[in-house]
Formats: structure tokens, C-alpha cells, sequence
């Protein structure tokens, strides 16, 4: 009996000595951690790491030294372990995942980072770090998705978390153009330009095509208006303000200088030249408009079926009605489903409203 209680004591007074060093190890280790020694820091916590194998605040305090010591292999094998070892930890899968997207492994962060929020109790919820998990997922689904809908729905929920990149703002409204939602468009263009202004050369063209189309005419004009403020040799602006202006009848003279200035930048665009002859059409200025849509014409890769609708027009108020049903016909051949083009032919003239 002696015998078997001196082992007893003898057993226990090596596990308390092991546990003691142990202490004193990980007390060792996190001083030099914390005076920025991590050479000496990855030297202790490996010895510790020996001893207290199942322990993963032990891989976890040795990961960030040797990433402190920009050692990056070594730290993620060692945040891994941690994660492992204690799957629930918010900060040592945080950890893990970072340095997975450090190392370019982004389906095992995105892995990651999705088992983190599935084992989340909120309370989290407010941190920093809790809100960037969150849009990476997000942003990962969005970029994932194969449905538009979808990929804006995961993009929204990013943007929603807190501020975003000016790109995910981009990558928003144009989903919102696409699934023709003009009221998101303007809702998410305002929020962007409040969260970044230098996004206004980008955001206030976008924000006069959804007003035009919204019938907002008013809050359209004064978006191009701003939009050519911030860069007066903006294409579309100069393009689409003077075709909507045109097709409004209204503010004719400035759609004049706005058209007249895009065109001797592009001199050959079918597109712009076919807005610069609505304009002069417009205007009464049937001969210019000819020239203009002549010159559109040539350019065969935007020959469209409005370039030859416009250009029928043209030659109607000419008075070369022949010529125009040609014209109006080469449009119908291009769009069978034009209705307004196959009225023209019919009634040998334009429509009076």
C-alpha cells in the first residue's frame, strides 16, 4: 500500500511539474509576443506546442508570431490547428481564413468563413471583423451566382452591412439597370455618392439615363448637367442628354451645341451621328440631317433600324418620298417587328400625332 501511494505522489508531482512548466511556458510565450520578439515567441511556443498538443490557444498565439516574422506557411499550418482544434472560436477561424485569402485559397476561405457564420450566436454581430466575414461571403455568393437576381440580392446584402468598395456600388447598379429596376438605380446611385462623391463622374450619367426613363425629365437634366460638370467630354452624357432633349422637343438649342461637340470628337460613329441628325431633324434642318444621317449610314456596324427609320424620316421632309420608302423598308427588313416603320410604308408618310 506504501508502495503504490509513493508512486501515486510521485505521479502526480510530474504531472503538476509538467503543468507548472507548461504555465510558465505560455506566460514566457506571450511576453515576447508581446514586446515584439517573435523569433523568441515562435521558439517558446513551439516547445509548448510539443507538450500541450490539444491545446489550441497554444497554435493559435504560435500562428500570429510566425505571421508577425512574415512567415506565412508556417502560420497558416499552425492556424489551421487552432481552427481544428476549436472550431467554434470566432478569432482563431478569423485568423485561419485571413490567411487563407492571403495564400490565394479562396473556396477554402469562403469554407471557412461560411462555418464561422453558421456557428455564430450574434453576438458578434457589430464587430469590424464579424461585418468584413459577412460582405466576403456575400460578395463570394454574389460572384458565384448564376441568376442576375441573385447576384445582386448576395451584392446588396453585402452593401447593407456597411460601407463597400466603390466597385461592389458598380457592380449593384449596373445588376439594377440589367433587371430593369430604374428606382434601385437611383436609390443605390444616391447611396454610392454619399458614401463615396468622387463617384460622381460614373454615378450621374447612370443617374439622367434612369430619371429619363422614369419620366422624371427635370431630375434626368439636372443629373447630365452635373455629370458634364465633373467631365465635359463624357460620350454617353453628350450623346444620350441631346437624344432625350430631341425626342422631348425640348431645350433644342443646347441639344444642338451638346450634339454638334460629340460628333467632331467622333466623327465616324453611326450612333452619335444618327443623334446629331435627330437634332438638326428636330430643328428643321433637313438638309444638315441628311448629311448627318449619310454619314452615319457608313458606319455598317451601327446601321441599325432606327439608323434607317431616322433616315427615311429625313428624306421625307425632303419631300423625296421614294427614297424614303426605301429607307423605311431597309428598316422593316432589319426589324420585322417595328410597327411604326410598317405604318410609314403603309400611309406613304409620317404619322401626324
Amino acid at each position: 500500500m506504501m508502495r503504490k501511494l509513493t508512486y501515486l505522489i510521485l505521479l502526480l508531482g510530474g504531472f503538476f511539474s509538467v503543468a507548472a512548466q507548461s504555465e510558465e511556458l505560455m506566460v514566457d510565450g506571450m511576453r515576447a509576443y508581446m514586446k515584439e520578439d517573435f523569433g523568441e515567441a515562435i521558439l517558446v511556443f513551439e516547445k509548448l506546442a510539443k507538450v500541450r498538443s490539444q491545446e489550441p490557444a497554444v497554435f493559435y498565439y504560435l500562428a500570429k508570431s510566425y505571421l508577425s516574422d512574415k512567415q506565412l506557411t508556417s502560420a497558416r499550418s499552425n492556424a489551421e490547428k487552432a481552427h481544428l482544434l476549436s472550431p467554434y472560436s470566432f478569432d482563431y477561424g478569423l485568423l485561419y481564413g485571413d490567411l487563407l485569402l492571403a495564400n490565394k485559397e479562396y473556396k477554402k476561405a469562403l469554407e471557412c468563413f461560411e462555418k464561422l457564420l453558421a456557428y455564430d450566436d450574434h453576438r458578434f454581430d457589430a464587430e469590424p471583423d464579424m461585418i468584413r466575414v459577412k460582405q466576403f461571403v456575400f460578395l463570394s455568393k454574389g460572384d458565384e451566382a448564376k441568376e442576375t437576381a441573385d447576384k445582386n440580392a448576395y451584392y446588396l446584402q453585402a452593401a447593407n452591412l456597411g460601407p463597400v468598395q466603390e466597385e461592389l456600388w458598380v457592380r449593384i447598379i449596373q445588376l439594377d439597370w440589367e433587371l430593369n429596376r430604374k428606382e434601385a438605380v437611383v436609390e443605390h446611385a444616391l447611396e454610392a455618392l454619399e458614401n463615396y462623391p468622387r463617384m460622381a463622374p460614373w454615378v450621374f450619367p447612370i443617374l439622367g439615363d434612369a430619371y429619363q426613363a422614369l419620366g422624371n425629365h427635370a431630375a434626368s437634366d439636372a443629373a447630365f448637367d452635373k455629370a458634364l460638370a465633373a467631365n465635359p467630354k463624357d460620350d454617353h452624357v453628350l450623346n444620350n442628354y441631346s437624344y432625350f432633349l430631341s425626342i422631348r422637343k425640348e431645350k433644342l438649342a443646347l441639344a444642338d451645341s451638346l450634339s454638334a461637340r460629340l460628333v467632331a470628337d467622333h466623327p465616324r460613329n453611326g450612333t452619335y451621328l444618327d443623334t446629331r441628325a435627330w437634332v438638326l431633324f428636330e430643328l428643321k434642318r433637313y438638309p444638315e440631317a441628311r448629311v448627318a444621317m449619310e454619314a452615319a449610314l457608313k458606319d455598317k456596324e451601327n446601321a441599325s433600324a432606327t439608323l434607317w427609320e431616322h433616315y427615311g424620316d429625313v428624306l421625307f421632309r425632303l419631300k423625296l418620298v421614294e427614297k424614303a420608302l426605301e429607307a423605311w423598308k431597309e428598316a422593316l427588313r432589319l426589324d420585322p417587328t417595328r410597327e411604326s416603320v410598317d405604318k410609314k410604308i403603309r400611309m406613304r408618310q409620317i404619322p401626324e400625332n
